[in-house]
């Protein structure tokens, strides 16, 4: 059968009028083209409901101009202009289809035509699992259009309908919702569709360290976007990007950093600062070059012993020793001569290897000493 256009629907039991080709001006048709016929000589035609269009059989012999009447309004016939047999199904039913021509005795011809209703199916079949967030398209074929679409959890999965497209959209929760698929004879089609939020993880489950550090945590499944909070933003605050959380350690002490997802899952992380910030002070300090007076800083804070530290280009101007908590910075000579104002940093390591900076400002005493 040729590809269904629709168009040239009559109304059921109506009849439509053409021109026909059996002959020409008066009197009766006679030779071989005398006798009315269809081509190619069909005997049954079957079409869904709601299909239309060409059947392919032309009307030809017989004199025109033809008839055709259809016996059951489940089936809508007509002809073309040139003669070719148009059907319709408006529902599920059987017609005769008769076709007649105007010659004397009026010659008839008898076509069976059923209209089916097809069943309502999709490409996916009827189950489904999706992600939260994940959509998929679904196409539906059989039943007549157009059709409509319900889900029995919209907090689950929602559903849309162009045409004979449906799209599905899993909600973010977790669940199971059937989605029905009504054509306009009130048949139904059933998907269900399955929505699997995976469990939040974390990794890591606890942070220990010292203060002046940092730290992150991996998140892993349930639904962004992700939120988190500290229960002592003095000892630690934390921020999150994407599935990644920054931990700052501030202060000595504990908190507790709360990470959840957009569905309510929450897993709590216990952050321990075991020791305060390192600090060391004063920043800095100033020391004529014509002198070799010691200096001294004060160490607090982050994790005994400390380690002072400078580089080998300074240690021609500056000792360093630390005891106890007290760094001294002493000079390796009777003066520190410069030819100009230098500064000598001076790095402070804990043994977490903890580092805080000072320095030593070294001011040029102009003309008053001569270096070697």
């Amino acid at each position: 059968m040729n590809t269904l256009l629709r168009t040239f629907i009559v109304v059921a039991s109506a009849i439509l009028v053409a021109c026909g080709g059996g002959g020409s001006g008066g009197g009766e048709p006679t030779g071989p083209s005398a006798k009315l016929r269809i081509y190619p000589p069909v005997e049954s035609i079957s079409l869904p409901v709601g299909a239309s269009g060409s059947a392919g059989v032309e009307v030809r012999g017989g004199r025109g101009p033809y008839t055709v009447t259809t016996s059951d309004g489940a089936v809508q016939v007509g002809l073309s202009e040139d003669n070719f047999l148009y059907v319709a199904g408006t529902k599920a039913g059987t017609s005769e289809v008769v076709i007649y021509d105007t010659s004397l005795p009026v010659q008839t011809v008898k076509v069976s035509v059923t209209a089916q209703v097809v069943p309502i199916s999709s490409n996916i079949g009827t189950a489904i699992n999706l992600a939260p967030g994940q959509s998929q398209q679904v196409t539906i074929r059989g039943g007549v259009g157009p059709y409509g679409v319900t889900t029995t959890d919209a907090s689950v999965a929602t559903a849309s309908v162009s045409d004979s497209s449906v799209v599905i959209t899993a909600q973010p929760k977790s669940g199971i919702a059937t989605i029905s698929v009504v054509d306009s004879l009130g048949s139904t089609f059933s998907i269900q569709v399955t929505v699997a939020i995976s469990t939040m993880s974390v990794s890591p489950a606890t942070i220990t360290g010292p203060a002046g550090t940092s730290s992150s945590i991996s998140i892993r499944g349930g639904i962004a976007p992700y939120a988190v909070s500290s229960t002592n933003s003095a000892v630690a605050s934390a921020s999150v990007s994407g599935s990644s959380v920054s931990v700052n350690l501030l202060s000595l002490g504990t908190a507790s950093i709360s990470v959840s997802d957009s569905t309510g899952q929450s897993i709590i992380v216990s952050v321990t600062v075991n020791s305060d910030t390192l600090r060391v002070a004063p920043a800095n300090q100033e020391v004529p070059e014509k002198g070799n007076a010691s200096l001294t800083y004060l160490i607090s804070g982050g994790t005994a012993p400390y380690t002072p530290l400078i580089s080998v280009a300074d240690s021609a101007f500056a000792t360093v020793t630390v005891v106890g908590s007290t760094l001294t910075v002493g000079a390796p000579g009777a003066n520190r001569c410069v030819t100009a104002d230098r500064v000598v940093p001076i790095d402070i390591y804990d043994s977490k290897l903890i580092k805080q900076t000072v320095t030593m400002t070294i001011k040029d005493g102009g003309a008053a000493i001569t270096c070697p």
